[in-house]
């Protein structure tokens, strides 16, 4: 899982650079649904990880660290959302902060 969730950010990192050859206000739905698409598969994935989510070494009291794999897969998630955020905020005219028009 952890290869998938990397795979799935290159090609959403595909898709942000074919967006900003291609500025349109269509290519920029395209994009916006393909990035929910990609998060709503990684939150899919965090849910459904089987593997070992905690490391085995604790370090702190009352604090778990997680294992590389499922870091990977969060991680992930957690960057594509807010991008998903970013690109909403783009498409509504909030903040050009993605693509600057």
């Amino acid at each position: 899982m952890p290869f998938i969730a990397i795979i799935l950010d290159l090609i959403a990192a595909g898709a942000y650079f074919f967006q900003l050859d291609h500025q349109s206000s269509g290519v920029f739905l395209l994009g916006l649904i393909f990035q929910a698409f990609v998060t709503i598969l990684l939150l899919f994935m965090v849910f459904s990880y089987k593997g070992k989510r905690y490391a085995r070494v604790q370090t702190q009291v009352f604090v778990k660290n997680v294992s590389i794999r499922y870091g990977i897969i969060l991680l992930s998630f957690l960057i594509n959302g807010i991008v998903l955020f970013l690109y909403v905020l783009n498409y509504l005219d909030i903040n050009p902060l993605v693509f600057s028009r």
